[in-house]
């Protein structure tokens, strides 16, 4: 694996077409750290082109789609790495199907999502590599950097009380609690 490979997409200057219809990895790196909210736990991070590398995650299809489609202009029911971001930023979950909420899907409010995704573009830099492996350098990204919002795959003691946190975090249900109260 050789990091040189990545190519930088910074939402805030770039347009989405660079991004290849292709398979691959990308990594994920914020600006200041501090604008990532950690609920008083203490997280370490590794560095990637002078950024904290807080993600990584691969598509199986299309880094174009990923990246600028889900992670950037849709919901949090699209993306992980919304829903977790949002969860962070203490964003409320309500269900994507209002026909079946308890199938476990969500989203955000329209606000919320338009506010999340001003503060993607403002916070976030999206490094990608087109291959057609990318499950195999997946595992070895996040053996190497530890990202923090990684849950699965991700053994790592360092930043395990904040991935409990952050899993707890995207755990909450509050149209669930709301509902069996009997109000």
């Amino acid at each position: 694996m050789d990091l040189n490979d990545f190519i930088t997409f910074n939402p805030l200057t770039d347009n989405g077409s660079i991004l290849p219809k292709a398979p691959g990895n990308y990594l994920v790196t914020i600006r200041d750290i501090k604008a990532l909210p950690t609920h008083g736990c203490r997280i370490v991070t590794k560095q990637f082109r002078g950024q904290d590398l807080i993600y990584t995650g691969i598509t199986k299809t299309d880094l174009y789609h990923r990246i600028w489609k889900s992670h950037i202009g849709s919901h949090a029911g699209r993306s992980t790495l919304r829903l977790t971001l949002g969860c962070l930023l203490g964003y409320k979950q309500i269900p994507r199907d209002k026909h079946d909420p308890d199938n476990g899907k969500v989203r955000f409010c329209a606000d919320d999502e338009r506010e999340l995704r001003t503060w993607i573009k403002e916070n976030l830099v999206f490094h990608f590599m087109p291959n057609e492996t990318p499950k195999e350098l997946e595992t070895a990204l996040i053996e190497q950097f530890n990202p923090p919002l990684n849950l699965s795959e991700n053994e790592n003691p360092i930043n395990k009380e904040f991935r409990t946190s952050l899993s707890y975090l995207r755990s909450q249900k509050p149209w669930l609690s709301a509902s069996s109260n009997g109000d």
